[in-house]
């Protein structure tokens, strides 16, 4: 709950110095998609060294993905993130973000990643119902993100009760 207090905290700061909420928009994703991975849980078998973090798709969160990785953890893991295609091989992927414009993929990405250790995040419209883990949305200009948490524990992946209480539940 400490880490809503931070972003709303950020949200004011760049707000206040001149920015629109576009222009934070993916900053807000990266450290959305980075808090995540404090309230999931990846099975033993999903411990390899590093936590690869994938974007399919051309989105300014590479970048701010890029950044975050450069000065944060996941656990002792350091953070890598990658650019793939839809017909990428993601099973050494720990997320994958499918960025906007992409939701044709969601289908066949969704259906690589069955049974696989993978937290699959979208941005697009209905993404959780049709397959991602995590739909990030704007709601009344206010980012939130809808969880689809049967989907993110067929994955063999653990969510805390803490997320799920955030989360816009969807089936």
């Amino acid at each position: 709950m400490k880490w809503v207090g931070k972003i709303i905290a950020a949200v004011i700061f760049l707000s206040s110095a001149g920015f629109t909420y576009a222009q934070v928009n993916y900053k807000l994703h990266s450290i959305f998609i980075y808090k995540f991975t404090q309230y999931i849980e990846w099975p033993d078998k999903a411990s390899g060294g590093e936590f690869v973090i994938a974007v399919v798709g051309s989105s300014p969160i590479q970048a701010e993905l890029e950044g975050l990785a450069a000065t944060k953890k996941v656990g002792a893991k350091n953070i890598v993130v990658k650019k793939l295609t839809p017909s990428s091989d993601f099973s050494t992927c720990h997320i994958i973000f499918l960025a906007e414009g992409q939701s044709s993929h969601l289908s066949s990405i969704a259906g690589k990643v069955v049974g696989k250790p993978i937290l699959f995040i979208s941005e697009v419209t209905n993404g959780a119902k049709k397959g991602a883990g995590i739909n990030l949305i704007i709601v009344d200009d206010k980012m939130k993100f809808e969880m689809n948490k049967g989907s993110v524990e067929k994955q063999g992946l653990k969510v805390s009760g803490d997320l799920v209480k955030l989360a816009v539940q969807v089936e």
